[in-house]
């Protein structure tokens, strides 16, 4: 949502989100959860509920290759793109004639964005220190088609790493290994997210869990299951089993349609199931758990649904 806010298609107000019905919602910041689960409050106030889920969220991965040890954020128009807020902020450093824009990072953030500020009027330069970005993700049949999309709607530098971010008045500088000077009106930093996890005093070691997620349908599919397992615990409802990464996701560049689903594993294998068709199916222990493909969600949606039948279908991991 934060993207339809960069391009000017939705406003703030537009993707704010009510508390649900029925639903208490308290203004306050957890400062300990403590043995027999009693929330403790910086107020001072305490909660004793039936169970607690963190829900934290994540955070921007930061940049810190910078010269003089300078971060994203400290240098004015070097920003990234993970709230409502950073989707303002470009829109500000950018001029009315769509300036240019240089986006550090070709993954699906990094993509999508770069495709928006481009059919926006934007002159973007992607970079990445991959030859290939998403090879790992999505295959390198899918991933190379991703990248002839790039080369035709934008200046790409694939396999060029940063060596440092240089700021002026009116201006941030790129500065690649091999040399290169990119000056833009804003860069915006997209290498991915953690997890936020919450230091809280009282909490065992190991007893709070992390889990990465780099897509709005997995989130929410995790956010379901963990209240379905909370119902189960507390409430004797259904037992919802253990959670899979099955959720698809799909994102609009450059014009084309790029679907996936599952998890790729690094240390599996990728089949080409269509001849000519940029499909990829990922394979791990015989096991098929991950699809995507380029302007073929038909297909990579019909491979989806086989996965989440299967019930011997693996439990951990990454998402893709």
């Amino acid at each position: 949502m934060n993207k339809g806010v960069l391009t000017g298609l939705l406003t703030p107000e537009q993707v704010a989100r009510d508390a649900p019905a029925g639903t208490e919602l308290v203004r306050e910041e957890v400062s300990a959860i403590e043995a027999d689960g009693t929330v403790r409050f910086r107020s001072g106030d305490r909660m004793r509920p039936a169970a607690v889920l963190l829900a934290s969220g994540s955070a921007p991965r930061r940049y810190s290759a910078q010269a003089g040890g300078d971060r994203a954020g400290t240098i004015e128009r070097l920003t990234h793109l993970h709230s409502i807020e950073d989707a303002e902020r470009v829109r500000t450093l950018l001029p009315p004639n769509g300036g240019r824009a240089v986006i550090l990072g070709a993954g699906l953030i990094g993509s999508e964005t770069a495709s928006l500020l481009a059919e926006a009027g934007a002159d973007v330069t992607l970079v990445s220190r991959s030859p290939v970005p998403l090879r790992r993700e999505l295959g390198p049949v899918v991933a190379s088609a991703l990248l002839h999309r790039h080369d035709a709607h934008i200046r790409t530098r694939f396999g060029h790493p940063v060596s440092h971010v240089t700021a002026g008045s009116e201006s941030v500088v790129i500065g690649l290994e091999d040399g290169e000077r990119l000056e833009a009106h804003v860069a915006v930093v997209a290498h991915g997210t953690v997890a936020r996890r919450p230091l809280l005093s009282g909490s065992r070691e190991g007893s709070i869990a992390s889990m990465r997620v780099d897509h709005w349908e997995d989130a929410a599919a995790q956010g379901a299951h963990a209240a379905r397992s909370i119902i189960h615990d507390v409430l004797g409802g259904p037992d919802p089993g253990e959670y899979r990464f099955t959720s698809s996701y799909s994102s609009r560049i450059h014009g084309s349609m790029l679907t996936a689903s599952g998890v790729a594993f690094p240390t599996g294998r990728w089949t080409h199931p269509i001849d000519g068709a940029a499909v990829a199916v990922g394979i791990h222990r015989s096991r098929t758990t991950a699809v995507a493909g380029l302007d073929a969600a038909s297909t990579v949606l019909s491979i989806a649904a086989e996965i989440c039948h299967d019930r011997h279908g693996v439990a951990d991991g990454t998402p893709a």
